[in-house]
C-alpha cells in the first residue's frame, strides 16, 4: 500500500530537478512498495545513485530488488552480453551488488511481487546457461493470494 504522499513523491520523481532531494526520500523510506514504484517511475538516464540507494534501503525486499535488477537491465550483464567499461562502471556496480545479493539470499520476501516478462524457451535458456533461478523466478509477495504457485 502506498500512502497519498508516496504517491504524490512519485508523481514529482520524473521532474524532480535535485536528485540528493530523491535520493533522501528512498533513504527514509521503510516501504518496499512505494520503493519498487519510484525506481519504476525514476528517469534511470538521470544516473544510477537513486537505484542503488533503493537497493540498499533496508525495507528493499526480494520483489523490490528485482524489479531494479530487470530495470538495470542486469541479465544482459550476468549474461556476459555487457562488459564492464569506463563509460558504464556505475551500472556495472549497481549489477554487481544487486547479482551478489539476490543470490545470496540478502534480500527477502516482502510485500511486493514481481514477475519478469518472459517466456519459457527463455527460461530454457537461462537454466542452460545456469542463471541462478532466484534472477528471473516470479515473486508473490508476502500477503498476494492471485500470484500463481
Amino acid at each position: 500500500m502506498i500512502s497519498d504522499i508516496e504517491k504524490m513523491r512519485i508523481d514529482q520523481i520524473q521532474y524532480e530537478d535535485d536528485l540528493d532531494k530523491a535520493i533522501g526520500i528512498a533513504k527514509l523510506s521503510e516501504n518496499p512498495c512505494f520503493l519498487q514504484q519510484y525506481s519504476i517511475s525514476y528517469n534511470w538516464d538521470s544516473g544510477l545513485s537513486l537505484p542503488t540507494a533503493i537497493a540498499n534501503n533496508k525495507y528493499c525486499d526480494l520483489g523490490t530488488a528485482l524489479t531494479l535488477f530487470w530495470l538495470a537491465e542486469g541479465m544482459s550483464y550476468f549474461l556476459g552480453e555487457l562488459d564492464r567499461n569506463e563509460y558504464n562502471h556505475d551500472w556495472a556496480n549497481l549489477c554487481d551488488l544487486l547479482i551478489d545479493r539476490l543470490v545470496n539470499g540478502f534480500y527477502k520476501l516482502g510485500p511486493v511481487s514481481f514477475k519478469p516478462n518472459i517466456n519459457k524457451v527463455t527460461i530454457y535458456k537461462y537454466n542452460k546457461a545456469n542463471v541462478p533461478p532466484v534472477l528471473y523466478q516470479e515473486v508473490c509477495g508476502a500477503g498476494v493470494s492471485y500470484c500463481r504457485e
